[in-house]
């Protein structure tokens, strides 16, 4: 803002006006105004003031890093979160598997999460066998992550050059996030049957795993419509709550808690957008889990899938899971996001357009 006289016959008064100016690219100026005070009786002890200085806020700088170098530095960053993440909390990932893999029966109930706990310990290696899969986990989700995070921050720093309507921002996110999922989605199929397969023991060790290797066992029926059934809601959801969390009420958040660490807001805004994300698309996760490890079954279809494990469980029979789910996503995804912002920092990534 800045002061400026306007005239009104004899009387001049401050006004402060907000400009366009405040907004813009170029910001305004400290500058140099004479405020003459009006014969307003509530300024009537007001003399003239010369030569005052008025400090402006500098308006927002755009970003002067090309898109295409942005999403390089975006997937080495988020594949290296991910791997990260997916090493700490691994034994969740498997209690989950083996939860959403069983089905009930009219004698039998689903297994709880201290069951499929039970069940895990009693295999052959014991601890270990909550980390089933994890190699092909890490090494199997860090190219598809980078692809999807690559892709996705490609784009919306696109879009936002593009169009700076702060208004379709969110809707920018959005396709931003369904554009990168798709390409990826395909790309995540075989490690995520894998991994599965090993945590549900349809595999005794990845030497098994390897040798019955072929597209058809990585390539499911309806593998890759499931795999995209889940991933696309899920990447939507997440990734509008955590741009949402980080532009706003993350700075607020600062400003009023200034001694608390910086780092621990990315970790707190990364866990809860994680949370809403996983529990919104767990009956999505329940049927990707069937088909990649069963799909036989079902004849690979997502509705001849959905329709048994309605008949079997009710609607409830689609939030099977979604404890260990939220266990394991909420710090999945605030580890994951501590490490993705920590390494975009060191990566000088400069993608954060403020948009006008």
């Amino acid at each position: 803002p800045y002061l400026k006289c306007q005239e009104d016959g004899k009387n001049c008064s401050p006004i402060i006006l907000a400009t366009a100016d405040m907004f813009g690219n170029n910001p305004v100026n400290a500058k140099t105004v004479s405020v003459i005070p009006s014969n307003n009786p509530k300024l009537a002890s007001a003399k003239r003031i010369r030569n005052q200085k008025v400090a402006t806020l500098p308006g927002p700088q755009k970003s002067s890093e090309a898109a295409w170098l942005s999403g390089l530095k975006n997937s080495l960053a988020s594949s290296l979160a991910a791997a990260s993440s997916k090493l700490i909390l691994a034994p969740f990932d498997t209690i989950k598997t083996l939860q959403q893999h069983s089905r009930s029966s009219v004698s039998a109930d689903p297994l709880s999460l201290i069951e499929a706990a039970q069940v895990i310990l009693k295999r052959p290696r014991g601890f270990l066998e909550l980390y089933s899969g994890i190699g092909v986990a890490v090494v199997g989700s860090m190219p598809s992550v980078a692809l999807y995070f690559g892709i996705y921050s490609f784009c919306k720093k696109r879009f936002a050059e593009f169009d700076p309507n702060e208004k379709r921002r969110v809707a920018y996110i959005a396709l931003s996030a369904a554009i990168g999922n798709t390409i990826a989605s395909a790309s995540r199929v075989p490690y995520e049957v894998m991994k599965q397969k090993l945590q549900t023991q349809v595999y005794a060790n990845i030497g098994e795993a390897i040798r019955d290797m072929s597209l058809r066992t990585l390539f499911p029926m309806g593998g890759i419509a499931s795999q995209m059934l889940r991933d696309i809601p899920y990447a939507v959801v997440t990734l509008m709550t955590y741009e949402h969390l980080k532009s706003t009420w993350k700075p607020r958040a600062q400003s009023k808690y200034p001694q608390v660490p910086a780092r621990s807001w990315d970790l707190l805004v990364g866990g809860l957008a994680g949370g809403v994300g996983s529990y919104v698309t767990n009956p999505f996760d329940v049927i990707k889990t069937r088909l990649q490890t069963s799909s036989e079954l079902y004849g690979g279809s997502v509705r001849t899938c959905f329709s048994i494990t309605l008949r079997e469980g009710g609607a409830a029979a689609f939030l099977r899971g979604s404890i260990p789910r939220l266990i394991h996503k909420v710090p999945a995804n605030a580890f994951f996001f501590l490490f993705y912002e920590f390494f975009r920092s060191a990566f000088g990534v400069d993608d954060d357009l403020a948009m006008e």
